[in-house]
C-alpha cells in the first residue's frame, strides 16, 4: 500500500516513484534517513528504477545490510561498476565489514558515480531497526550533492514509550521536551520530522525534503498517519507518503 497524503485525503499509488513525484528526466540523489523501514524503501525504489531502466547504484554513508550477488561491488572501482550496472541493471555497493554489513564508499566516489549520470540511493542513517530516531552529533550522514532527503517514521513506535521504540531516545526525549518514558503520539512525529535537531537536520534548503510513514498496517495507523500529515502541513511540509508492505515485490533482488 502507497497512499500520498495532500489536505485530509489519501490518493493511492502503485509505486513509490509516482507517490514520490520523482520523473525519470531528472537525475536523483536520495538519501534516505531516519527509522522504521529505510533499507526497505531504498530497495522498492531499487526494483522500480529497474522497471523502469533508470540507471543507478545503491549505497549507503554509513552502514547498511547487503547481499552478495552479481550485482555487488566491493571496491571503488568506476569501470567496473559501469559494467555491472549495465548487466545486472543495477549496482549494490560498499566496503564489506561482515557477511551481512558494509560501510559506504567515499563521499568523493559517490560524487563521481553521480556525474557519470546514474541515480544514487543513499541510506544515510541507522537506526539499529527502531521505528523513530533523533540524530547524535554525527548523523545523518547526507552528501551535499543529494537531491532529495527521504526521512522515514514507524507508525509502530506510537503509543509506546521512547525508551523502548526510539534510536537514541535521550536525544528524542530532549527534542521533545518530555522523558524517555513517555509514549510517542502522533503531534510528537511531526514534532521529530519537522525539527532541525530531528529530521530535517543536515537538510540543505535545495534539497527536497519528504516524510514516508511506514508500516501502516491498518486502519487505526492509516489515521495516525493522517494525523501526522496534518500537523506537519500546519507546519509547511506537505510532502506524505504513508506505506506498507514495501518489502514484497523485492525479495529477490
Amino acid at each position: 500500500m502507497i497512499q500520498r497524503i495532500e489536505q485530509g485525503s489519501k490518493k493511492a499509488y502503485d509505486s513509490l516513484f509516482a507517490a514520490l513525484r520523482m520523473k525519470e528526466t531528472i537525475q536523483e540523489v536520495v538519501s534516505v534517513t531516519g527509522g522504521g523501514g529505510k533499507t526497505t524503501l531504498i530497495r522498492r525504489l531499487q526494483q522500480e528504477y529497474m522497471q523502469r531502466g533508470i540507471p543507478h547504484a545503491v549505497s549507503t554513508t554509513t552502514h547498511m545490510h547487503y547481499v552478495r550477488n552479481a550485482a555487488f561491488l566491493e571496491k571503488e572501482d568506476l569501470e567496473r561498476l559501469l559494467a555491472v550496472e549495465k548487466k545486472e541493471h543495477t549496482v549494490w555497493m560498499g566496503k564489506p565489514v561482515s557477511e551481512i554489513k558494509m560501510k559506504g564508499f567515499s563521499s568523493d566516489f559517490l560524487e563521481t558515480v553521480k556525474e557519470t549520470g546514474l541515480w544514487l540511493l543513499l541510506e544515510a542513517d541507522g537506526a539499529k531497526g527502531l521505528p523513530v530516531k533523533a540524530p547524535a552529533e554525527h548523523e545523518p550522514v547526507i552528501p551535499p550533492f543529494s537531491t532529495r532527503v527521504i526521512q522515514v517514521y514507524g507508525l509502530d513506535g506510537i503509543g509506546h514509550s521512547i525508551g523502548e521504540k526510539c534510536f537514541r531516545p535521550q536525544y528524542v526525549a530532549d527534542i521533545l521536551g518530555k522523558t524517555t518514558r513517555d509514549l510517542l503520539t502522533p503531534v510528537d512525529i511531526a514534532r521529530l520530522a519537522i525539527s532541525p535537531r530531528g529530521g530535517r537536520k543536515s537538510v540543505d534548503a535545495e534539497m527536497r525534503y519528504q516524510v514516508v510513514l511506514n508500516k501502516a498496517d491498518d486502519e487505526k495507523r492509516q489515521q495516525l498517519a493522517v494525523q501526522i500529515a496534518d500537523e506537519l502541513a500546519e507546519c509547511g511540509i506537505t510532502d506524505v507518503v504513508m506505506t506498507s508492505g514495501l518489502c514484497e515485490p523485492w525479495r529477490n533482488i
